[in-house]
């Protein structure tokens, strides 16, 4: 069951339009301080040739994770921009369903670090992690950015 987020940036599909984050096509299903939860069907353009999840895909889900857990309450007024991003892949995702969770550990003045895991609920497997430091950034919109 899905929990009540609060007033949040990807709660208005309207503001990623076109962007990487409609078409990966996640669901943010849990959000409190210092923690994040997306799901997200797997579509086919997602997988690799041999019909695994893509570690494109794997890594973007661990960065958002862990940028979205550090973003709690913020999001409509800061982006976290991705300083570094480590992964880990340990095992194929093989399921029609992905599960990545992000955690803040740490937050400075000026950075905050988090940890992300991502999940095959179907075979109840981890399947890759990551370590990711990030930068709170003022969110400009698209018309700004032009």
């Amino acid at each position: 069951m899905t929990e009540p987020l609060p007033d949040n940036f990807f709660a208005q599909p309207a503001l990623y339009k076109g962007t990487y984050l409609e078409f990966l096509g996640f669901r943010l299903t849990s959000w409190r301080e210092g923690f994040a939860r997306l799901e997200m069907p797997v579509r086919s353009e997602h997988r690799n040739t041999v019909g695994f999840l893509h570690g494109g895909i794997i890594s973007s889900l661990l960065d958002i994770a862990g940028a979205v857990a550090g973003s709690y309450g913020v999001s409509n007024e800061v982006v976290s921009v991705t300083v570094n991003l480590n992964c880990n892949f340990m095992a194929p995702h093989r399921a029609d369903k992905v599960i990545a969770e992000g955690e803040l550990i740490r937050m400075t003045n000026t950075l905050f670090f988090a940890q992300s895991r991502l999940i095959d609920p179907d075979n109840k497997r981890l399947c890759a992690t990551a370590s990711g430091t990030y930068k709170r950034q003022p969110r400009m919109r698209h018309a700004e950015n032009a």
